[in-house]
Protein backbone atom coordinates (compact mmCIF):
# COMPACT_ATOMS: atom_id res chain seq x y z
CA UNK A 1 0.00 0.00 0.00
CA UNK A 2 0.92 3.13 -1.12
CA UNK A 3 2.07 6.04 1.77
CA UNK A 4 1.01 9.97 1.82
CA UNK A 5 1.80 12.62 4.30
CA UNK A 6 -0.56 15.79 4.31
CA UNK A 7 1.75 18.48 6.13
CA UNK A 8 -0.43 21.54 6.38
CA UNK A 9 0.67 24.51 9.77
CA UNK A 10 -1.04 23.73 12.47
CA UNK A 11 -4.66 25.34 13.29
CA UNK A 12 -5.06 25.78 9.36
CA UNK A 13 -8.76 24.17 8.71
CA UNK A 14 -9.19 25.67 5.29
CA UNK A 15 -5.93 24.57 4.15
CA UNK A 16 -6.26 21.04 5.38
CA UNK A 17 -9.34 20.80 4.02
CA UNK A 18 -7.88 21.33 0.91
CA UNK A 19 -4.61 19.04 1.08
CA UNK A 20 -7.77 16.77 2.28
CA UNK A 21 -9.56 16.39 -0.91
CA UNK A 22 -6.23 15.82 -2.88
CA UNK A 23 -5.81 13.17 -0.51
CA UNK A 24 -8.73 11.66 -0.70
CA UNK A 25 -8.69 11.54 -4.25
CA UNK A 26 -5.19 9.64 -4.50
CA UNK A 27 -7.16 7.34 -1.83
CA UNK A 28 -9.92 6.75 -4.23
CA UNK A 29 -8.17 6.41 -7.14
CA UNK A 30 -4.62 4.20 -6.03
CA UNK A 31 -5.24 2.98 -2.78
CA UNK A 32 -3.51 5.54 -1.30
CA UNK A 33 -3.21 5.59 3.26
CA UNK A 34 -2.76 9.17 4.12
CA UNK A 35 -1.41 10.53 7.65
CA UNK A 36 -1.86 14.44 8.55
CA UNK A 37 1.28 16.31 10.42
CA UNK A 38 0.57 19.03 11.42
CA UNK A 39 3.34 21.55 10.89
CA UNK A 40 4.70 24.09 13.82
CA UNK A 41 8.35 25.09 13.59
CA UNK A 42 9.95 26.35 16.04
CA UNK A 43 10.47 30.63 15.70
CA UNK A 44 13.89 30.91 13.88
CA UNK A 45 12.42 28.54 11.12
CA UNK A 46 9.08 29.76 10.95
CA UNK A 47 9.64 33.25 9.56
CA UNK A 48 12.63 32.25 7.59
CA UNK A 49 12.03 32.10 3.93
CA UNK A 50 11.21 28.46 2.38
CA UNK A 51 14.40 28.16 0.57
CA UNK A 52 16.61 28.30 3.34
CA UNK A 53 15.50 24.75 3.87
CA UNK A 54 16.54 23.68 0.20
CA UNK A 55 20.21 22.83 1.32
CA UNK A 56 19.05 20.94 4.18
CA UNK A 57 18.83 17.06 3.39
CA UNK A 58 19.11 15.52 7.15
CA UNK A 59 17.89 19.01 8.08
CA UNK A 60 17.91 19.34 11.95
CA UNK A 61 14.71 21.10 11.63
CA UNK A 62 12.69 18.19 10.81
CA UNK A 63 10.66 17.31 13.81
CA UNK A 64 10.80 13.78 15.25
CA UNK A 65 7.24 12.63 13.96
CA UNK A 66 8.56 13.31 9.75
CA UNK A 67 11.83 11.24 10.06
CA UNK A 68 11.86 7.63 7.92
CA UNK A 69 10.25 5.78 6.53
CA UNK A 70 9.29 8.40 4.18
CA UNK A 71 5.93 8.42 2.13
CA UNK A 72 5.63 8.29 -1.37
CA UNK A 73 3.98 11.46 -1.29
CA UNK A 74 2.88 14.33 0.03
CA UNK A 75 0.87 17.14 -0.26
CA UNK A 76 2.12 20.44 1.57
CA UNK A 77 -0.11 23.67 2.51
CA UNK A 78 1.43 26.79 4.49
CA UNK A 79 4.31 29.02 4.85
CA UNK A 80 5.45 26.59 7.43
CA UNK A 81 4.30 23.10 5.89
CA UNK A 82 6.11 24.44 2.43
CA UNK A 83 9.50 24.91 4.48
CA UNK A 84 8.97 21.36 5.55
CA UNK A 85 8.03 20.10 2.22
CA UNK A 86 11.85 21.80 1.22
CA UNK A 87 13.44 19.58 3.55
CA UNK A 88 11.45 16.31 2.58
CA UNK A 89 11.24 17.10 -1.46
CA UNK A 90 14.05 14.35 -2.50
CA UNK A 91 12.42 11.55 -0.60
CA UNK A 92 8.82 11.47 -1.93
CA UNK A 93 6.54 13.12 -4.46
CA UNK A 94 5.79 16.49 -3.46
CA UNK A 95 2.68 18.67 -4.26
CA UNK A 96 2.21 21.75 -3.11
CA UNK A 97 -1.37 23.57 -2.44
CA UNK A 98 -1.04 27.49 -3.17
CA UNK A 99 1.76 29.84 -3.50
CA UNK A 100 4.91 28.29 -2.11
CA UNK A 101 6.59 31.73 -2.31
CA UNK A 102 9.54 29.75 -3.67
CA UNK A 103 10.48 28.66 -7.30
CA UNK A 104 8.00 25.98 -8.25
CA UNK A 105 10.31 24.12 -9.93
CA UNK A 106 11.63 22.94 -6.24
CA UNK A 107 8.94 20.57 -6.07
CA UNK A 108 7.26 17.97 -8.57
CA UNK A 109 3.77 19.99 -8.99
CA UNK A 110 2.67 22.94 -7.81
CA UNK A 111 -1.44 24.16 -7.38
CA UNK A 112 -1.69 27.42 -6.77
CA UNK A 113 -5.25 29.61 -7.34
CA UNK A 114 -5.08 31.77 -10.70
CA UNK A 115 -5.31 35.03 -9.10
CA UNK A 116 -1.80 34.26 -7.69
CA UNK A 117 -0.55 34.37 -11.66
CA UNK A 118 1.79 31.60 -11.01
CA UNK A 119 3.44 30.22 -14.26
CA UNK A 120 5.90 26.61 -14.50
CA UNK A 121 5.86 23.82 -16.48
CA UNK A 122 4.76 22.38 -13.40
CA UNK A 123 2.19 24.79 -12.40
CA UNK A 124 -1.55 23.70 -12.69
CA UNK A 125 -3.88 26.56 -11.63
CA UNK A 126 -7.29 26.56 -10.13
CA UNK A 127 -10.24 29.17 -9.71
CA UNK A 128 -11.56 28.10 -6.75
CA UNK A 129 -10.49 26.31 -3.38
CA UNK A 130 -10.14 22.64 -3.56
CA UNK A 131 -12.21 20.70 -1.09
CA UNK A 132 -13.62 17.39 -0.26
CA UNK A 133 -17.28 17.94 -0.91
CA UNK A 134 -18.64 16.25 -3.53
CA UNK A 135 -21.89 16.62 -5.70
CA UNK A 136 -23.14 13.37 -5.39
CA UNK A 137 -22.51 13.64 -1.57
CA UNK A 138 -25.10 16.67 -1.18
CA UNK A 139 -27.66 15.25 -3.43
CA UNK A 140 -27.37 12.00 -1.07
CA UNK A 141 -28.00 14.23 2.14
CA UNK A 142 -30.63 16.54 0.53
CA UNK A 143 -32.54 13.19 -0.36
CA UNK A 144 -32.21 11.67 3.09
CA UNK A 145 -33.50 14.63 4.85
CA UNK A 146 -36.84 15.35 2.76
CA UNK A 147 -37.25 11.81 3.78
CA UNK A 148 -37.25 12.39 7.32
CA UNK A 149 -38.87 16.20 7.30
CA UNK A 150 -36.38 17.50 9.36
CA UNK A 151 -36.48 20.94 8.18
CA UNK A 152 -40.17 20.76 6.79
CA UNK A 153 -40.98 23.51 8.65
CA UNK A 154 -38.79 26.41 7.17
CA UNK A 155 -40.60 28.01 4.10
CA UNK A 156 -39.29 28.05 0.53
CA UNK A 157 -37.04 29.45 -0.60
CA UNK A 158 -34.42 28.14 1.51
CA UNK A 159 -31.26 30.29 1.17
CA UNK A 160 -28.24 29.28 2.91
CA UNK A 161 -26.48 32.06 4.63
CA UNK A 162 -22.56 30.98 5.14
CA UNK A 163 -20.99 33.76 7.46
CA UNK A 164 -17.36 34.10 8.13
CA UNK A 165 -15.73 36.87 10.05
CA UNK A 166 -12.93 38.72 10.89
CA UNK A 167 -9.11 38.07 9.29
CA UNK A 168 -6.02 39.70 8.85
CA UNK A 169 -7.33 41.92 6.03
CA UNK A 170 -10.66 43.22 7.25
CA UNK A 171 -12.87 43.47 11.26
CA UNK A 172 -16.36 42.94 10.43
CA UNK A 173 -18.11 46.49 11.19
CA UNK A 174 -21.23 47.48 12.61
CA UNK A 175 -21.92 49.05 9.36
CA UNK A 176 -21.69 46.36 7.13
CA UNK A 177 -23.25 43.99 9.86
CA UNK A 178 -26.48 46.12 9.43
CA UNK A 179 -26.44 46.34 5.66
CA UNK A 180 -25.80 42.69 5.28
CA UNK A 181 -29.18 42.05 7.59
CA UNK A 182 -31.02 44.76 5.82
CA UNK A 183 -30.40 43.25 2.40
CA UNK A 184 -31.29 39.75 3.85
CA UNK A 185 -34.46 40.84 5.31
CA UNK A 186 -34.92 43.09 1.89
CA UNK A 187 -34.36 39.72 -0.05
CA UNK A 188 -37.20 37.61 1.19
CA UNK A 189 -39.25 40.47 1.92
CA UNK A 190 -39.34 42.56 -1.45
CA UNK A 191 -37.29 40.16 -4.04
CA UNK A 192 -39.79 38.61 -6.26
CA UNK A 193 -37.69 35.57 -6.33
CA UNK A 194 -37.23 34.75 -2.88
CA UNK A 195 -40.14 36.78 -0.89
CA UNK A 196 -41.30 34.49 1.76
CA UNK A 197 -38.22 32.23 1.87
CA UNK A 198 -36.18 31.50 4.70
CA UNK A 199 -32.61 31.34 6.14
CA UNK A 200 -30.30 28.56 7.21
CA UNK A 201 -27.71 30.43 9.11
CA UNK A 202 -24.25 28.89 9.88
CA UNK A 203 -21.49 31.04 11.37
CA UNK A 204 -17.95 29.89 11.40
CA UNK A 205 -15.05 29.81 14.05
CA UNK A 206 -14.30 33.41 13.09
CA UNK A 207 -17.80 34.54 13.73
CA UNK A 208 -17.88 36.73 16.74
CA UNK A 209 -21.36 36.78 18.96
CA UNK A 210 -21.76 40.62 18.65
CA UNK A 211 -21.85 39.45 14.88
CA UNK A 212 -24.67 36.59 15.66
CA UNK A 213 -26.39 38.83 18.00
CA UNK A 214 -27.21 41.74 15.16
CA UNK A 215 -27.84 39.24 12.88
CA UNK A 216 -30.90 38.23 14.80
CA UNK A 217 -32.37 41.69 15.49
CA UNK A 218 -31.76 42.51 11.71
CA UNK A 219 -33.69 39.41 10.97
CA UNK A 220 -36.31 39.44 13.85
CA UNK A 221 -39.58 37.95 13.05
CA UNK A 222 -38.22 36.62 9.55
CA UNK A 223 -38.36 32.49 9.14
CA UNK A 224 -35.05 31.50 9.59
CA UNK A 225 -32.69 28.73 11.49
CA UNK A 226 -29.67 29.74 13.24
CA UNK A 227 -26.91 27.28 14.56
CA UNK A 228 -25.04 28.73 17.45
CA UNK A 229 -22.69 26.15 18.10
CA UNK A 230 -24.40 22.83 19.90
CA UNK A 231 -24.34 19.67 18.13
CA UNK A 232 -22.93 19.14 15.12
CA UNK A 233 -22.51 22.43 12.45
CA UNK A 234 -25.56 21.56 9.70
CA UNK A 235 -23.12 23.06 7.24
CA UNK A 236 -23.53 20.21 5.02
CA UNK A 237 -27.16 19.75 5.07
CA UNK A 238 -27.49 23.86 4.26
CA UNK A 239 -25.18 23.52 1.18
CA UNK A 240 -27.37 20.71 0.08
CA UNK A 241 -30.74 21.72 0.91
CA UNK A 242 -30.73 25.38 0.07
CA UNK A 243 -32.20 26.85 -3.24
CA UNK A 244 -29.71 29.37 -3.43
CA UNK A 245 -26.51 30.61 -0.73
CA UNK A 246 -25.42 33.96 0.70
CA UNK A 247 -21.72 33.74 1.47
CA UNK A 248 -19.77 36.54 2.54
CA UNK A 249 -16.79 37.13 0.93
CA UNK A 250 -13.72 36.84 3.14
CA UNK A 251 -13.28 33.44 2.69
CA UNK A 252 -12.37 31.75 -0.51
CA UNK A 253 -12.77 27.94 0.63
CA UNK A 254 -16.62 28.84 1.60
CA UNK A 255 -17.00 30.75 -1.81
CA UNK A 256 -15.94 27.71 -3.30
CA UNK A 257 -17.75 24.96 -1.52
CA UNK A 258 -20.79 27.28 -2.26
CA UNK A 259 -20.60 27.21 -5.89
CA UNK A 260 -20.41 23.72 -6.24
CA UNK A 261 -23.33 22.92 -7.47
CA UNK A 262 -24.36 25.35 -9.48
CA UNK A 263 -27.41 26.91 -7.35
CA UNK A 264 -27.60 30.78 -7.32
CA UNK A 265 -24.98 32.42 -5.14
CA UNK A 266 -24.72 36.02 -4.00
CA UNK A 267 -21.30 37.20 -2.45
CA UNK A 268 -21.70 39.59 0.50
CA UNK A 269 -18.38 41.78 -0.24
CA UNK A 270 -16.35 43.51 2.03
CA UNK A 271 -14.17 46.11 1.30
CA UNK A 272 -11.19 43.51 1.88
CA UNK A 273 -8.20 45.49 0.70
CA UNK A 274 -6.06 42.51 -1.03
CA UNK A 275 -5.80 41.53 -4.03
CA UNK A 276 -5.94 38.17 -3.82
CA UNK A 277 -9.59 38.60 -2.52
CA UNK A 278 -10.44 40.91 -4.83
CA UNK A 279 -9.29 39.32 -7.99
CA UNK A 280 -10.74 35.57 -6.74
CA UNK A 281 -14.26 37.42 -6.60
CA UNK A 282 -14.33 38.69 -9.71
CA UNK A 283 -13.06 36.08 -11.32
CA UNK A 284 -16.09 34.08 -9.75
CA UNK A 285 -18.18 36.54 -11.51
CA UNK A 286 -16.76 36.76 -14.57
CA UNK A 287 -16.62 32.73 -15.05
CA UNK A 288 -20.63 32.82 -14.23
CA UNK A 289 -20.18 31.13 -11.06
CA UNK A 290 -21.88 33.50 -8.68
CA UNK A 291 -22.92 37.79 -8.61
CA UNK A 292 -22.77 40.38 -6.29
CA UNK A 293 -25.21 40.43 -2.77
CA UNK A 294 -24.36 43.52 -1.48
CA UNK A 295 -23.63 45.78 -4.85
CA UNK A 296 -26.77 45.49 -6.60
CA UNK A 297 -30.50 46.14 -7.31
CA UNK A 298 -33.10 43.59 -6.31
CA UNK A 299 -34.15 43.93 -9.75
CA UNK A 300 -31.06 42.69 -10.51
CA UNK A 301 -30.67 39.85 -7.94
CA UNK A 302 -34.29 38.91 -9.35
CA UNK A 303 -32.96 38.64 -12.62
CA UNK A 304 -30.40 36.39 -11.89
CA UNK A 305 -32.09 34.02 -9.87
CA UNK A 306 -32.30 30.58 -11.34
CA UNK A 307 -32.82 26.44 -10.90
CA UNK A 308 -29.44 26.00 -11.27
CA UNK A 309 -28.39 21.95 -11.26
CA UNK A 310 -24.89 20.75 -11.51
CA UNK A 311 -23.27 19.23 -14.77
CA UNK A 312 -23.85 15.27 -13.15
CA UNK A 313 -27.45 15.55 -12.60
CA UNK A 314 -28.76 17.92 -16.22
CA UNK A 315 -28.93 14.21 -17.32
CA UNK A 316 -31.10 13.01 -15.08
CA UNK A 317 -34.85 12.39 -15.95
CA UNK A 318 -35.75 14.29 -12.95
CA UNK A 319 -34.02 17.35 -11.79
CA UNK A 320 -36.53 18.69 -10.12
CA UNK A 321 -36.96 15.64 -7.75
CA UNK A 322 -32.99 15.29 -7.33
CA UNK A 323 -33.27 18.56 -6.05
CA UNK A 324 -35.90 18.39 -3.84
CA UNK A 325 -38.29 20.72 -5.55
CA UNK A 326 -41.54 18.55 -6.85
CA UNK A 327 -44.59 19.72 -5.71
CA UNK A 328 -43.88 23.11 -4.48
CA UNK A 329 -45.31 25.46 -7.10
CA UNK A 330 -43.57 28.71 -5.23
CA UNK A 331 -40.30 27.59 -5.59
CA UNK A 332 -41.35 25.93 -8.96
CA UNK A 333 -41.47 29.48 -9.59
CA UNK A 334 -37.71 30.02 -9.84
CA UNK A 335 -37.22 29.57 -13.48
CA UNK A 336 -34.40 29.10 -15.07
CA UNK A 337 -33.50 32.76 -16.32
CA UNK A 338 -29.97 32.20 -16.06
CA UNK A 339 -28.07 29.35 -14.79
CA UNK A 340 -25.28 29.65 -12.57
CA UNK A 341 -21.96 27.56 -13.50
CA UNK A 342 -20.57 24.99 -11.18
CA UNK A 343 -17.03 25.44 -9.95
CA UNK A 344 -15.76 22.01 -9.09
CA UNK A 345 -12.04 22.21 -9.17
CA UNK A 346 -11.32 18.64 -8.05
CA UNK A 347 -13.15 17.03 -10.93
CA UNK A 348 -11.77 19.27 -12.83
CA UNK A 349 -8.02 18.96 -12.27
CA UNK A 350 -7.87 15.73 -10.48
CA UNK A 351 -7.34 13.49 -12.80
CA UNK A 352 -4.44 15.06 -14.49
CA UNK A 353 -2.98 15.07 -10.93
CA UNK A 354 -3.29 11.40 -10.67
CA UNK A 355 -2.06 10.66 -14.20
CA UNK A 356 0.87 12.77 -13.37
CA UNK A 357 1.84 10.87 -9.92
CA UNK A 358 1.87 7.45 -11.99
CA UNK A 359 4.11 8.38 -15.08
CA UNK A 360 6.52 9.66 -12.29
CA UNK A 361 6.05 6.48 -10.46
CA UNK A 362 5.86 3.80 -13.67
Amino acid sequence: MKTGWILCDKGKTGTYRQCLALANLFEKELGFQFVHKPISLNLFWRYLPPHFAKWKKAPFIIPSDLHPPYPDLIIAAGRQAVTMAMALRHYAFTIVLQHPKINPSNFDLVIPPYHDNLKGKNVLPTLGALHPIKAEELIAIRQKIEGEGTYSSLSFPRIAVLVGGDNKYYRYTDQFVKTFSDTLRYMVTQSKKYKGGSFLITPSRRTRPEIISELEKGLNGLSYQLWKGEGPNPYMDYLAISDAIVVTGDSISMMSESCLMGKPVYIAEMPIENRKFRDFIKNLYAGGHAVSFMNQSFASLDRHASLAMTESTRHCEDPLRILGRRGNPDVLDLTPIQLFKPLDELNRVGKQVVELFKSHDA
